[in-house]
């Protein structure tokens, strides 16, 4: 309990690190607020106007495209850190990727797997079907993953066309 509790506590601080109360430039435009058509990519605590919660980057088609690595999969494993700081490692099975690959299964690291931090990060359990982007082997937040619906694969497919 107390090693969930400081894990909850950490990951607030990297949160609270990463975000800010207004748009930081990154990305296309620097704005927080979608492009025209993104109306799915709504950050959904920035659209609540707690500005506290607003990401790092501005969640967009155009910014989800940035990102080094993207994928269907589902939660096939997860495993908890040995050291309170280290990540957390979910273990996918691949349904499709739209970038990286091509391995059938991939490990990425997150360092919430309760969807418990001020981004709104999505929460992860043994088999829930995800939409997964990130970087270096790690899982972004603030919407760049998401529960796979059939709108978030349109958003991946527009954001990873060829």
């Amino acid at each position: 309990m107390l090693r969930r509790l400081f894990a909850v506590a950490a990951i607030a601080g990297v949160a609270l690190t990463a975000c800010s109360d207004r748009p930081t430039g990154g990305g296309s435009g620097g704005s927080a607020t979608p492009a025209e058509g993104d109306e799915a990519l709504v950050d959904p605590i920035v659209a609540e106007g707690n500005g506290l919660g607003s990401c790092a980057f501005p969640f967009s088609v155009e910014t989800l495209a940035e990102r080094g690595f993207a994928f269907e999969g589902t939660v096939v494993a997860i495993r908890e850190p040995a050291a309170m700081d280290a990540p957390y490692e979910a273990d996918l099975d691949v349904a499709r990727w739209y970038r990286g690959g091509p391995e059938p299964t991939t490990t990425v690291r997150t360092y919430d797997v309760s969807g418990t931090s001020l981004a709104g990060d999505l929460g992860l359990a043994v088999g829930d079907r995800i939409l997964a982007s990130g970087d270096e082997g790690f899982l972004w937040g603030c919407g760049f993953s998401m529960a796979y619906s059939a709108e978030g694969a349109e958003i991946f497919e527009r954001a990873f066309a060829a």
